[in-house]
């Protein structure tokens, strides 16, 4: 087969691709297909067949040539991906966004029909594109924000209405509960938060790490305002869902705190 017909052959392939006519697919590859791509185990027409699907369903996928080179029986290909994110696709829940990535093929041609695949996608690019990380950061950043400017009721389009927080010091199942801790601290501590570190550690969380520096001018702890200067750590794991925070862990540094108050301590 001249070397003009093997280009020719991807070309039906993508153009079926991008209009999702498997039958025009299975026309072109053979029975026995391979497909060598990392992270993928497929072997066969129909399992390739079941990954394009998987593709469509879940991205929407299309392609586009963009530079192709001829060498006997194989052909290089570089090609331009699009989509949207439309169903989770590792491990991450559809967020409806639109993509581009590439992907850089190696194709085997025998007999009229393509048999094996070598492939090298840009799924770190990918995954970055995909992963909520950045504005699940946003969205905690917003928090500390808002309560180091005492904005408590800006709090309600940042929390998810099941927000539940998990600390030691308290027992809070709402955000009016926790906004109204945090008004009773700054009226008592006047404190103000720096942000020690803010990062993302897995798809729904955030990690927060921040500094309080206050003093003391009104009750807390039952101790009468002292005009002490204060200062405490905490660390905060946020869970998030829809770009809403629906859950916190705390661990302060509240024995310090304390110690710095004069607080008896057991």
């Amino acid at each position: 087969m001249p070397t003009s017909d093997n280009l020719r052959l991807y070309e039906r392939f993508l153009a079926a691709l991008n209009t999702a006519d498997y039958d025009e697919i299975a026309r072109v590859i053979d029975a026995d297909f391979e497909d060598h791509h990392p992270g993928f185990g497929i072997k066969g027409l129909e399992s390739y067949l079941e990954a394009l699907r998987g593709a469509h369903r879940t991205l929407d996928i299309k392609g586009e040539l963009l530079e192709s080179i001829e060498a006997g029986n194989k052909l290089i290909t570089r090609v331009r991906l699009t989509g949207t994110h439309q169903d989770t696709v590792l491990d991450l829940p559809a967020t409806g966004r639109k993509l581009e990535w590439t992907t850089t093929e190696i194709w085997r041609i025998e007999g009229g029909r393509l048999v094996e695949r070598w492939a090298e996608d840009d799924l770190l690019g990918l995954r970055g594109q995909l992963s909520p990380d950045e504005e699940n950061v946003a969205v905690v950043q917003k928090v500390s924000d808002a309560v180091n400017e005492r904005r408590y009721d800006d709090l309600d389009e940042l929390f998810g209405p099941t927000f539940r927080d998990n600390n030691p010091a308290w027992d809070v199942r709402s955000l009016e509960e926790l906004k109204g801790i945090i008004k009773g601290a700054h009226d008592a501590l006047d404190f103000k938060v720096t942000l020690d570190a803010l990062y993302a550690a897995a798809p729904d969380k955030v990690i927060m790490h921040i500094t309080f520096h206050g003093k003391h001018i009104g009750p807390f702890f039952g101790m009468e305002a002292s005009g002490k200067e204060v200062s405490w750590t905490s660390l905060e794991v946020y869970r998030l869902e829809n770009f809403k925070v629906v859950e916190r862990w705390v661990q302060a540094d509240t024995a310090g705190l304390m110690r710095q108050l004069d607080v008896p301590l057991p």
